[in-house]
């Protein structure tokens, strides 16, 4: 994932790496034990405190560069990350480092643009306590370039449509955010299209009440019929799942019913017993029901219709039952479910949405596409959910895409156009965050506001987007 490499500089050689402990320096400490450091030392990050270091430079052509910073992250317990800023605190990536007890470098895993002339950098210490060496600025090349690329899919042999679809939210990073909206009864939709003029590219299904514990109490579902009409018009799938509990529902009032079940507060159901035994009730019903979801995404994929498949969303909260019992059991039943789906079943049209919420939540970039954060700010607060792009992004050591899974007040559309942040797209929750009855609800975001943001050109609806289906 990240390789030892000699810094190789686009400037005059004595400009050919940073030294840290010559650059500006905030709460960052110089240290000077060891041998295996460059110059006079190396500048050690505190442990959460957002140490930084600083330093000019200056590029003699404009073009896509990159970072190497030489490191030493010798904390195994901790997390430890780095932030990057450039230029009046633009910002780069957030990102985890690799444990090592030697300097090695790592690439920050996204480019910069830059023009030719002078520039700022900022390195921040955003966890964990770990050494800074050196920086190097280098022009992108054939040969560093991997390190700055989006992966691949983690879905083994992706299904055509679902790479169409992975490649073009690849492409669009910086360049646009595509407009989302919670599918519920079909109000939400309708009424954006009534005041706007237009159809959200995105839209949100849950899987609910395909739940096998549900299902045996009367429910059904069209979400899947939904998801067929909106691709075939044009737009794209989002998926999540309030999976009800296998069993063990509690099913007593006032707010234990059964149709309440993926709370942790409606149901005694133990998911670590069937993660330790697999003979167990637990366990089988747990496989089940996982094998009635598979049933319904393989409905979607006999049409080649892709998926941007969020199941065990907002673990780190715990009001789910999927998120009771710590990051470490959450962790395993995540990889269970990708297992099944991946290994047993053979999905080939998922692109996996990891919504976690928390980096120490977080299963590994070998079983995540996109990372995704759901955004709940105040009333008519309208922000670039920048913090929580910062948070997520340090939890992969690759380079993801990243997605406002779920948001009540709108985002501020302006704003991240005008910081080029990377978030590929909202989905605005439904109900009351979008309507009131059979008209459009102001009570999160104004209608004067709502119509702005669908007239930004940095917004993408469903009317802009590729015919993936040609």
């Amino acid at each position: 994932m990240f390789s030892v490499i000699n810094p190789v500089s686009v400037f005059c050689s004595d400009l050919s790496a940073f030294e840290a402990e010559n650059c500006k320096l905030a709460g960052a400490k110089i240290e000077t034990e060891g041998k295996d450091f460059s110059g006079s030392g190396y500048v050690t990050f505190s442990q959460y405190i957002q140490n930084n270091v600083s330093f000019d430079f200056k590029v003699e052509k404009s073009g896509e560069y990159v970072v190497a910073l030489k490191v030493k992250n010798p904390d195994k317990d901790k997390r430890a990350g780095v932030k990057i800023l450039y230029d009046n605190a633009t910002y780069l990536c957030s990102q985890r480092l690799p444990v090592s007890d030697k300097f090695e470098v790592v690439y920050a895993n996204t480019p910069m643009n830059l023009t030719a002339g002078n520039h700022t950098l900022v390195i921040y210490g955003i966890s964990g306590g770990w050494q800074l060496d050196s920086i190097t600025v280098e022009e992108k090349t054939a040969k560093n370039s991997r390190y700055v690329e989006l992966p691949s899919l983690v879905t083994q042999n992706p299904s055509v449509n679902t790479k169409k679809v992975y490649e073009y939210l690849c492409s669009i990073q910086g360049k646009g955010i595509l407009s989302g909206q919670q599918y519920d009864k079909g109000t939400e939709v309708r009424i954006i299209e009534t005041v706007t003029g237009k159809s959200a590219a995105v839209l949100g299904i849950d899987l609910m009440d395909y739940s096998p514990s549900r299902v045996a109490r009367g429910t059904s579902s069209r979400m899947v019929s939904e998801a067929k009409k909106w691709w075939n018009n044009g737009g794209l799938i989002t998926c999540c799942w309030h999976w009800n509990a296998p069993m063990d529902l509690i099913d007593e009032g006032p707010d234990k019913f059964w149709y309440s079940g993926f709370y942790t507060k409606a149901t005694k159901y133990d998911f670590t017993k069937a993660l330790r035994d697999s003979e167990s009730e637990e366990y089988k019903t747990m496989i089940r029901d996982i094998d009635a979801i598979a049933k319904q995404l393989k409905i979607l994929e006999a049409d080649d219709i892709p998926v941007l498949w969020r199941p065990l969303h907002e673990a780190s909260g715990g009001w789910f039952w999927w998120g009771a019992k710590g990051a470490e059991n959450y962790i395993k039943l995540y990889k269970l479910l990708f297992d099944r789906l991946q290994n047993h079943h053979g999905l080939k049209n998922l692109i996996w949405v990891w919504n976690g919420q928390s980096p120490e939540w977080y299963p590994g970039d070998e079983y995540v596409d996109i990372i995704a954060y759901d955004s709940y700010p105040a009333k008519n607060k309208h922000t670039t959910v920048l913090a929580e792009l910062e948070k997520i992004q340090s939890a992969t050591f690759e380079r993801k895409i990243a997605a406002i899974s779920e948001n009540g007040t709108l985002p501020d559309i302006e704003k991240i156009a005008e910081t080029k942040l990377p978030w590929t797209w909202f989905c605005t929750w439904c109900g009351d965050f979008t309507v009131k009855g059979r008209t459009y609800s102001e009570d999160y975001t104004s209608l004067e506001k709502f119509k702005s943001f669908y007239a930004n050109d940095y917004l993408i609806t469903r009317d802009e987007l590729p015919d993936f289906r040609k």
